[in-house]
């Protein structure tokens, strides 16, 4: 597995751990099961949380106090699980973008947790958790250009960032089409157990598997 480092500044300011997970040999099929599971995954959202509860959720207020933390206003940047969850109450489905990104979305409605996925072979070890320089530029997906304040977290690797915290991934790493080996992750941020990041990357890789192929290389949880 690659190695992930918290800077120091990181730790003293927040309890945060990743789960990586590892997989080879995706094959991104699109499967009728897919479609059978998100329905069904829809159509339990739906029948267990309320629209006007769900800001009250214990790991969704986790995730909108952690944003609090980082000056995000949680009621405007919502936590991704948080908005999926709502789009699905409010009657709507779940947006379908790759086999892979589906899956892993799947997962974040189940789990309440956040994902990235992103193309392995375009990652450069070890990885590392930091708060962003004054000014530094990223391309997010959409594309989207933005400049960072310093007060963000962003994931890097050894030569760019993959993803800041709260506001996505970078469009350079990103799973497409042709993307085989994939880089899967799970954000642990404060109140999050080890057990429950485990859990919900190990949902997300299964998701992966079932509906876009693979094998699961190996998977561990850092701090």
């Amino acid at each position: 597995m690659m190695r992930v480092i918290f800077d120091a500044a990181v730790r003293q300011n927040f309890e945060l751990s990743l789960g990586l997970a590892e997989l080879r040999g995706i094959l991104q099929h699109e499967k009728n099961a897919l479609d059978t599971e998100i329905a069904a995954v829809e159509a339990e959202v739906r029948r267990t949380y309320d629209l006007a509860a769900v800001k009250d959720i214990g790991t969704l207020r986790r995730q909108r106090d952690f944003f609090w933390q980082l000056g995000v206003d949680p009621t405007k940047v919502r936590p991704a699980s948080e908005a999926l969850l709502r789009r699905i109450v409010q009657g709507k489905s779940l947006p379908r973008i790759s086999p892979i990104v589906d899956a892993y979305n799947l997962a974040s409605v189940k789990t309440l947790l956040t994902f990235s996925a992103f193309d392995a072979a375009m990652i450069e070890p070890p990885l590392r958790v930091r708060f962003a320089q004054t000014d530094e530029e990223v391309l997010l997906i959409g594309p989207r250009m933005k400049r960072l304040s310093g007060r963000e977290l962003v994931l890097t690797d050894a030569s760019r960032i993959l993803c800041v915290y709260v506001h996505g991934d970078t469009d350079a790493t990103k799973v497409t089409n042709e993307t085989r080996d994939v880089l899967l992750v799970a954000y642990g941020i404060p109140g999050v157990s080890d057990t429950e990041l485990e859990e919900g990357l190990s949902v997300a890789a299964r998701y992966i598997q079932q509906f876009a192929g693979g094998e699961l290389l190996g998977k561990a949880i850092y701090r």
